[in-house]
């Protein structure tokens, strides 16, 4: 199938849908997810820590379904375009905690996280972890982009721009900064354009991608 054209109309309605987003619940899930295993499908992060092969797309809904329901639904900052097009999953500054789970939930998740990943990635998922809280800005409360995500047929399209500028005013109303983890580096230049500055580069280990963490200073909107 022929991919849309930027001024196609399907594209000009699904780039206005991302820059009104609304908050999605627990009932929407399902479509969530799907937005999210296709968003993420060849991700470098994804790709090192979580199954392969014909077991790849349940690990990344099982992760996903996880990261959503256990971490994020429960702050109410999931926004979706209308149509599912385009997603953006924030943490506000006190929601951040949930990134590093008490023993408690992480028992709790640990089956999903052993389906999702295959006992023989466990460390590198463990690494991961052990990386992201290590370099995770502690100078100051704010705001996380614990996912950002464009349906595969409308990447380049300019629907993560409109998502990310439109979920950020709210970030600026409440005059607190905002952090990322950018693991894909045909991204930067995005989060750059939208006020975002590189802080350092890290991998989780020698073997492992890169991940640049990402500032937006305070702003009002």
């Amino acid at each position: 199938m022929e991919k849309p054209r930027p001024h196609d109309d399907a594209v000009i309605a699904a780039r206005s849908g991302a820059a009104a987003p609304r908050r999605f619940s627990a009932s929407e899930l399902s479509p969530a997810v799907n937005l999210l295993c296709d968003a993420f499908a060849a991700d470098p992060v994804m790709d090192w820590i979580f199954r392969d092969g014909a077991r790849r797309r349940d690990a990344l809904s099982t992760y996903f379904s996880m990261a959503l329901m256990d971490q994020s639904l429960p702050h109410n900052e999931c926004h979706v375009a209308p149509g599912f097009e385009a997603i953006a999953v924030w943490l506000p500054p006190d929601g951040v905690k949930s990134l590093n789970p008490g023993l408690g939930q992480q028992i709790t998740m640990a089956p999903r996280i052993v389906r999702a990943c295959g006992w023989k990635r466990i460390p590198r998922a463990l690494a991961m972890m052990a990386a992201m809280e290590k370099n995770h800005p502690k100078t100051a409360p704010h705001w996380y982009l614990f996912f950002l995500g464009v349906s595969p047929s409308m990447q380049g399209m300019g629907l993560g721009s409109a998502i990310l500028e439109a979920t950020l005013s709210r970030v600026d109303a409440t005059g607190f900064a905002a952090s990322l983890d950018n693991s894909n580096p045909k991204n930067t230049r995005l989060y750059e354009r939208h006020g975002f500055r590189v802080l350092n580069e890290y991998r989780p280990r020698a073997d492992g991608p890169p991940i640049w963490t990402m500032w937006r200073d305070a702003k009002r909107a």
